[in-house]
């Protein structure tokens, strides 16, 4: 008779013993965070670098008798209805200025201009009465977010979570310090596109921070990561401040990104990855590091046992993930959120600066609103598991958009406060769509089921920037637009079935029964093995 097989032990069971503030584990949280931090800045750097720049057809005939932006002649030398992109036509004598040099009857397209600030982005290169090419800077952002995240996650979930950090984080550098030299609007779009695709290390960074701690205290790490990201966006609206002009603003935020330079040296790869992949040897020596760093002792005997399932199918991994109907119905409910989400978030985001008030210190306002926002995720997730914080937040921030058109101007302090918190609840939400995808997929493709949700769900960024256009039809429609979009994602949570706080599958089945606590998750048999799966939605 065969002796039984040693019991394994899981690799969470190794993790619980590290606990979250450990020294090795504090080194790579901050390691991690500083791909955050930069993302928090680079995301909606175009909100300030494209930023709208008033003004004013340019009227020889006057031009020398002000120096001003605003003249005192420019009401009888254009209409005011025609947003500065047509003057009225001169009479014969065209060196008149004067209200009889010019006949109100005729109307002529502007064909030069004076703008406010000579040294913007919009007067650099030229894009006076071109409004869609300065929003669109935003949108090719996005665009570039999405191609880049097709292909990302399958690179980390092939050669490590390190290694795209480090890629995509001096890529960003690249890109981005190239783009301050920018000599004409097309070679600025293309380096955005490619700033973008190539150099966002976001997701890698995210789930690189999934796989480091214990489930138990991943709810924890991600309030240190809200708040590196929310310093981003303070550090952004600060740099904008103290850098007015954008070429410098842009090269001082791509510099940092040169740093990554140094994690060749200083980050370890996710072990729970190594493990997937059948690289124990690797794996065994990383944790023996943790346990070296936190000054704890490993038995020899459970780091010979670990387990961590690897991937035995010989199809692709994606193509064995997407054979799961479960795994599809329920990639297919997360990009429902990820579109809703990125088009809520960037659209509050491209819009705060449109609010009443300074620009800076309400982009400030609105990132450290994010910080309370990931406190309450945390608190609120452990209580209630994610299905009613979810639907919750996203009628809640639906309702609140909804409302806040409909405060009167005089009401400043109202008004923006309602935005505020509508920012705080979506932040909320964002941040539970973000965990939640994260624990759905097993190991061998989280990356890339996360990073296809959040790829596809760049259509809402991509539209986001250009939502201020719509204020020329009706002041208030884009805050209505983005409130209505955000209570159908919130009624769309009513068809998922809810989900406690249990291990990260490793595999296709593992990730069927999540949600269905009476079926063994942390079973190590292999992905073929055919179960039934009572699951209802």
């Amino acid at each position: 008779m065969a002796e039984p097989k040693e019991k394994g032990i899981h690799l969470d069971d190794i993790l619980q013993r590290f606990g979250l503030f450990g020294r090795y584990q504090t080194k790579m949280t901050l390691l991690v965070g500083f791909a955050f931090f930069t993302n928090g800045m680079h995301c909606i750097n175009y909100i300030f670098v494209a930023e709208q720049t008033p003004y004013r057809c340019k009227i020889d005939a006057c031009e020398s008798q002000t120096q001003r932006f605003e003249a005192p002649w420019y009401n009888f030398t254009a209409p005011a209805d025609y947003r500065n992109c047509y003057r009225y036509g001169s009479t014969q004598n065209d060196s008149e200025c004067s209200e009889y040099g010019f006949d109100a009857e005729v109307i002529q397209p502007c064909t030069d201009w004076v703008y406010k600030d000579e040294h913007s982005f919009v007067s650099e290169f030229r894009l006076a009465c071109q409004e869609w090419k300065r929003t669109f800077v935003g949108t090719i952002h996005s665009v570039g977010l999405m191609l880049g995240l097709f292909f990302q996650g399958q690179l980390s979930d092939k050669i490590g979570r390190k290694a795209t950090i480090i890629i995509a984080g001096l890529a960003a550098a690249l890109f981005g310090i190239a783009k301050s030299f920018a000599n004409g609007y097309l070679m600025y779009l293309f380096l955005e596109l490619m700033e973008a695709t190539f150099g966002d290390n976001c997701s890698p960074a995210f789930i690189m921070s999934v796989e480091l701690v214990h489930n138990d205290r991943r709810l924890e790490q991600q309030i240190f990561f809200s708040i590196i990201f929310a310093m981003g966006g303070v550090t952004i609206a600060t740099a904008a401040y103290l850098l007015p002009y954008w070429r410098n603003f842009v090269l001082a935020i791509y510099l940092p990104s040169l740093l990554y330079l140094l994690y060749f040296f200083v980050m370890d790869e996710s072990v729970r990855w190594l493990l997937s992949k059948g690289k124990k040897k690797k794996a065994t020596q990383i944790l023996l590091k943790m346990a070296k760093n936190n000054g704890l002792d490993l038995n020899g005997q459970d780091l010979n046992n670990i387990q961590c399932e690897q991937l035995e199918t010989k199809s692709s991994p994606l193509r064995d993930t997407f054979r799961s109907k479960i795994v599809v119905k329920r990639f297919s409910i997360c990009l429902i959120w990820w579109i809703t989400c990125t088009f809520v978030s960037f659209g509050m985001v491209v819009n705060v600066v449109s609010l009443a008030g300074d620009k800076y210190i309400n982009m400030g306002l609105m990132s450290l609103s994010d910080i309370p926002a990931s406190f309450a995720m945390v608190y609120t997730l452990r209580r209630f598991q994610r299905k009613k914080p979810l639907f919750t937040s996203f009628m809640s921030a639906g309702v609140l958009c909804l409302i806040q058109p409909f405060v009167p101007k005089k009401y400043v302090w109202l008004s923006t406060g309602l935005y505020f918190l509508g920012r705080f609840v979506t932040t909320f939400t964002f941040a539970t769509v973000y965990m939640y995808t994260s624990e759905l997929f097993p190991t061998y493709t989280r990356n890339s089921m996360h990073a296809l949700c959040s790829a596809i769900g760049r259509v809402g960024s991509i539209l986001a920037p250009m939502t201020p256009l719509l204020t020329q039809y009706m002041e208030s429609l884009p805050t209505l637009l983005i409130g209505g979009i955000s209570i159908v994602a919130g009624l769309t949570t009513l068809l998922v079935p809810d989900l406690a706080d249990e291990p990260l599958p490793d595999n296709v089945r593992q990730a069927e029964n999540l949600g269905n606590n009476h079926l063994p998750l942390n079973s190590v048999e292999n992905d073929n093995t055919k179960i039934q799966n009572p699951e209802s939605a």
